[in-house]
């Protein structure tokens, strides 16, 4: 490296030779200097895309992803999420993580520019005769040549881009736990609710053989059996009262707030909320929302304005500098002296031995964006997987709510028959109680398959990247 200041060169040849011994040197160190490779193009790679998704088409409403969980229509689902937005303490660390980045944009450009400080310091004559002491106001202005411009600024856009994709990607989760979390704590309710039918025919079975017993038709036997089925069936009950507890106490974590008022629980097995979805666009379209290859877009935007800046390396720095002050003389024959200073020039230095470093450095921000490209281009095939299979996955859940819905439509009218019969003595109490806990448990079945269909929806909108977006700075 190389480095010279018009001012201090050449102290004995008159000021406009020097200029001239100057400008020729900066000619020949210029020409001296290697031309550097130029740098990639700060452009993401096209990854070839399907035109279609390989999942049937899902018939509903359109549903914007921005807002997809109020498409169930459930109130306290609604403010559940937008508690969680509002005091989600993840929430709050990417925000601030996204104002550092800012902060850091507006930094960066400002060292673009000129600087200006307050400065002083002792110094020493040339021949150690004299010292003085010198201050005053400094100006400086590092010139950025264009490539280290547009590197820098780009560095700084990349910066605010990628800490924007974290905090999609944090809402996109948050959003997603809330509703998941919801939608067991919801599907606990309902469970417990409909053991407790269970441990009540239980009951009533254990009742009717002990009636048996007495009547000498069964043996002591078939009462135990009976009463270890309905110890069962009530100890059955405690496990959704922890699972709704814990989906509670969840739901507290993700909304900011342990004591938060929650929705009151469910006291009904009614069947969980279907939600509409209707897809026009295409993958290409829906994908790109995601925020893990927004992410992955603008890594690769980033190294390539990584590697411009290390190609920037190699040009020459020039920089303008001033001073306007004063300069009082401490030791010497003038000590006590006091006399103004304006000195102004430019300086400039220019690498012409560096044993390897900056085209090492360069071969490194090279190979960091080929990396980038790759990982962007394995984000975008993974992204667009994932939401083929969560498609798909909705698709098969869906088939089976239907499915365990008519299968409980079925146990449910034979369930009615057999009560219709007990009514007339031509069923048993030990067949109505079965047909009771058969219809219940076919119930059972349905809101299982609803929990999951649920949670399938939950897992497409995630694929999807879909959550509601941050409100613009003003």
């Amino acid at each position: 490296m190389i480095s010279a200041m018009p001012m201090t060169v050449f102290p004995c040849v008159p000021s406009a030779l020097r200029i001239r011994i100057l400008g020729v040197a900066v000619a020949c160190l210029a020409g001296c200097a290697s031309t550097p490779a130029p740098a990639p193009p700060a452009a993401v790679p096209v990854v070839p895309l399907p035109v279609a998704w390989a999942a049937p088409p899902l018939l509903g409403d359109a549903v914007d992803l921005t807002s997809w969980w109020r498409a169930f229509g459930d109130s306290a689902l609604d403010g559940l999420v937008a508690r969680a937005l509002a005091g989600s303490p993840d929430l709050e660390a990417a925000a601030a993580r996204v104002r550092s980045a800012q902060a850091m944009g507006q930094e960066m450009a400002a060292r673009l520019g000129p600087q200006v400080s307050l400065v002083g310091d002792p110094q020493q004559t040339a021949n150690g005769r004299s010292t003085y002491f010198q201050a005053g106001v400094a100006a400086r202005w590092d010139v950025p040549l264009q490539d280290r411009q547009i590197a820098t600024r780009g560095l700084a856009e990349a910066d605010e881009q990628l800490a924007l994709a974290d905090e999609q990607a944090s809402r996109a989760t948050l959003v997603a736990e809330v509703a998941r979390a919801y939608f067991e704590m919801r599907a606990a309710e309902r469970e417990q609710h409909l053991l407790k039918q269970l441990a009540a025919e239980a009951d009533e079975r254990e009742r009717l053989t002990r009636v048996l017993l007495q009547a000498n038709q069964v043996g002591a036997d078939e009462v135990q059996a009976a009463v270890v089925a309905a110890v069962q069936a009530r100890a059955a009950t405690l496990e959704p009262v922890a699972l709704a507890a814990l989906a509670r106490t969840r739901l507290g974590v993700l909304v900011g707030d342990l004591q938060a008022d929650l929705p009151p629980p469910a006291v009904d097995s009614a069947l969980p909320a279907r939600a509409p979805l209707g897809l026009t666009a295409l993958p290409a379209d829906l994908v790109r929302q995601r925020p893990g290859i927004r992410r992955a877009e603008h890594t690769v935007l980033r190294a390539a304005h990584a590697a411009g800046l290390a190609r920037a390396d190699a040009q020459p720095r020039i920089s303008l500098a001033g001073l306007v002050g004063l300069s009082a003389a401490i030791t010497g024959p003038a000590s006590g002296a006091v006399r103004a200073v304006l000195s102004a020039g430019p300086s400039f230095s220019m690498s012409l031995f560096d044993g390897g470093a900056i085209a090492a450095s360069q071969r490194a921000r090279d190979a960091d964006f080929d990396a980038a490209t790759a990982q962007y281009r394995q984000a975008v095939l993974q992204g667009v997987a994932e939401a083929q299979s969560a498609l798909l996955q909705l698709d098969h859940e869906r088939h089976r709510t239907v499915a365990a819905v008519a299968v409980e439509e079925a146990v449910r009218q034979r369930s009615n028959a057999t009560e219709a019969q007990a009514r007339l003595g031509l069923a048993t109490g030990f067949q109505r109680a079965d047909a009771r806990s058969a219809a219940v448990q076919a119930r059972r079945d349905t809101l299982r398959a609803g929990l999951a269909e649920q949670v399938a929806y939950v897992a497409l909108f995630t694929a999807f990247g879909g959550a509601s977006l941050p409100t613009p700075s003003p």
